[in-house]
């Protein structure tokens, strides 16, 4: 089998589908952690130009990325070869994306509840400030002016 015209190693091919996936997910996050370093090493040498950049120290991260990597691949092929092995080789290779997802979720939720607090927040403050005229966006009957501010904030 060929990707881009570049033949897979027998190695690859032989790994088991939730390993193959991870080793291009980790491919693709070295590759942007690579691009990623290089771009803070220039932004620092431009900062501090007598300095000797942080080459050091992305490059020590660099090597424990590629080390985890690696060990990680093979303990999900060595989890594939048991009678459920795939299916939790799955599950574990596809549980990160299912927490981002519910936190995505998460926090869509929370910032929709902010903004409908926010303009509740708002109504309330014309109410308030205005207690002869009704908000502009507020459908309700107007309030009577004798009314006192708890009996409005019910």
């Amino acid at each position: 089998m060929k990707i881009l015209g570049l033949p897979i190693p027998d190695m690859i091919m032989k790994m088991c589908k939730p390993a193959q996936v991870y080793l291009i997910l980790s491919l693709i996050s070295l590759t942007l952690y690579v691009i990623s370093m290089l771009n803070v090493h220039d932004k620092v040498l431009e900062a501090e130009p007598e300095g000797g950049g942080i080459h050091h120290y992305t490059l020590s991260g660099l090597v424990i990325k590629i080390i985890f990597t690696v060990l990680w691949i093979y303990l999900l092929n060595y989890i594939c070869q048991f009678k459920y092995g795939k299916k939790i080789a799955w599950f574990i290779v596809l549980l990160p994306f299912f927490f981002m997802g519910l936190m995505l979720i998460g926090l869509l939720c929370a910032v929709s509840f902010i903004a409908l607090q926010s303009t509740k927040n708002k109504e309330l403050q014309q109410k308030i400030n205005n207690p002869g005229r009704e908000p502009k966006k507020m459908m309700k009957p107007k309030v009577k002016e004798e009314e006192s501010l708890s009996e409005l904030l019910r």
